[in-house]
């Protein structure tokens, strides 16, 4: 259950933020207004909040209770991976072979758009099939430190 329900959860957490990546981007490029505010606070903040509700759901099902510090804490692999994404973004080398795969009447327009989304999804995938280990993991009546029951 676990690998198949990380894939899951992987993928829909990357299409969610390809998804939002491509709506940021199209509403700055139509409505000229910077959207890198958007791009750096608002894809990490909603990263981890979708991943938040995604593994307390894991691990509602997989034991039965939720430990909030436990999924808070591993949830926050996402905006990390996100953030290290967006820097590699920055890198014209990086964006380029996805660049070169847009149709060329849009090139001009939504190029780097389409290369930051698909990092986006990359980074979601990345992100949140670590962050779903730490959901699935059970948490345990025994302490560190504390003698197991006999």
């Amino acid at each position: 259950m676990s690998t198949t329900t990380t894939l899951w959860t992987s993928v829909a957490v990357g299409i969610v933020l390809f998804t939002i990546t491509i709506l940021l981007g199209f509403l700055s490029t139509e409505y000229r207004f910077n959207a890198n505010f958007l791009k750096w606070v608002v894809l990490p903040t909603l990263g981890y909040l979708i991943t938040i509700g995604f593994n307390s759901f894991l691990q509602s099902t997989r034991c039965k209770s939720i430990n909030i510090k436990q999924i808070v804490m591993g949830s926050l692999s996402v905006p990390i991976t996100i953030l290290l994404f967006l820097l590699l973004c920055l890198l014209p080398f990086i964006r380029s072979p996805i660049e070169e795969a847009v149709p060329y009447k849009l090139r001009d327009k939504y190029a780097v758009l389409f290369a930051i989304a698909f990092y986006m999804f990359w980074a979601g995938m990345f992100g949140e099939s670590l962050a779903s280990g730490f959901a699935m993991s059970c948490p345990s009546e025994n302490q560190v430190g504390k003698p197991l029951p006999k």
